[in-house]
């Protein structure tokens, strides 16, 4: 079914379904409803795609994230996120991963391929690993989050990490603690480093006594977090709180405390980094610090979308931590 045929079946040219299909305002009403009402019947739809393209508009975004394995859920709401604001917009959205892991720079590679498929757009939300894209060829507008430092030409959604931080350990510190540890995730990580340095800089500003070894560096995946709070419970004199560079790294602490008898909100108190979904359903509910994935989707589309269409005043770009208070904090037990 083309459009010819739609018209042939309306009883009108090929010309004002045409109009009809790019919504053009002086069609007569009637018409309107009489090519509306073929397209509803023969389930017509229009190849939007093809017509963008032929204009030079392909409506089409890209999307890096830089990481999908391990089972953290942090990019795949990210996906989502960012996907449901593209839509919205009348934007499709082309994803690809980052796996550096293989290929050093698979960023910048997969920053190329957008630009061959012609995307009006790049969203590189890979925390740390946009530095690859800093001298290549990429001349479509983009869109970084958490970059250490604001590249020339791109608009970087800037991360507070400080203010989560902050209230998390003037909870702890309310409670009573002075021994609070912390569970990083591997400092040769960007994203890692830069919230390492958010809770040393919080716990300065709390008056709390930062101890080298309450830092357990480990990987930030749930096994990783099973191993790091062993590392801190084993010893000598173990912490009575501890943080987490994650959620996934806290919900794996979790399982090596339910394993030694010891329970979150009992025993030792517990705050993750995120606010993932699971943490409302984890056993005690988890702390955390909120990074929200739905709320940094929808400001780095926000931001893209003003630079596609070169929005002269244009949306602040920070995204600011917060405290969420559940169950696994607790005051020191004796």
């Amino acid at each position: 079914m083309n459009i010819r045929e739609i018209a042939k079946r309306a009883r009108v040219s090929h010309s004002t379904v045409s109009r009809v299909i790019n919504q053009v305002e002086t069609v007569d009403p009637k018409l309107v409803r009489r090519v509306q009402a073929v397209i509803q019947e023969v389930g017509y739809r229009p190849n939007f795609q093809a017509r963008a393209l032929a204009r030079g508009r392909s409506h089409t975004v890209g999307l890096i994230v830089s990481e999908l394995s391990g089972g953290n859920p942090f990019f795949s709401e990210v996906i989502l996120y960012f996907e449901r604001a593209a839509v919205e917009q009348g934007y499709e959205v082309l994803i690809s991963f980052a796996d550096t892991e293989t290929r050093p720079d698979h960023v910048a590679v997969c920053a190329a391929r957008m630009q061959e498929r012609q995307v009006e757009g790049i969203a590189a939300l890979t925390f740390g690993m946009e530095e690859q894209l800093a001298n290549s060829a990429i001349d479509v507008p983009m869109v970084y989050a958490g970059a250490d430092h604001d590249l020339q030409g791109v608009r970087n959604v800037r991360i507070n990490y400080l203010p989560g931080f902050r209230d998390a350990i003037k909870h702890l510190k309310d409670f009573g603690h002075e021994r609070i540890g912390y569970l990083s995730g591997q400092m040769s990580w960007s994203s890692m480093k830069t919230r390492f340095e958010g809770f040393r800089k919080a716990m300065k500003l709390a008056g709390a006594p930062f101890e080298k070894e309450l830092v357990a560096e480990c990987d930030h995946t749930w096994d990783g977090g099973a191993q790091g709070i062993s590392m801190l419970l084993n010893l000598p004199k173990p912490p009575t709180a501890v943080l987490c560079c994650n959620d996934v790294a806290a919900v794996g602490a979790l399982k090596t405390l339910a394993a030694r008898g010891l329970q979150a909100g009992r025993d030792i108190a517990l705050v993750g980094f995120d606010d993932l979904t699971i943490c409302r359903f984890t056993q005690p509910a988890l702390s955390t610090i909120q990074f929200s994935p739905r709320e940094l989707a929808s400001l780095a589309f926000r931001a893209l979308l003003e630079e596609i269409q070169e929005v002269q005043k244009k949306t602040s770009l920070e995204y600011k931590t917060r405290f969420i208070l559940r169950e696994s904090t607790c005051a020191p037990r004796a």
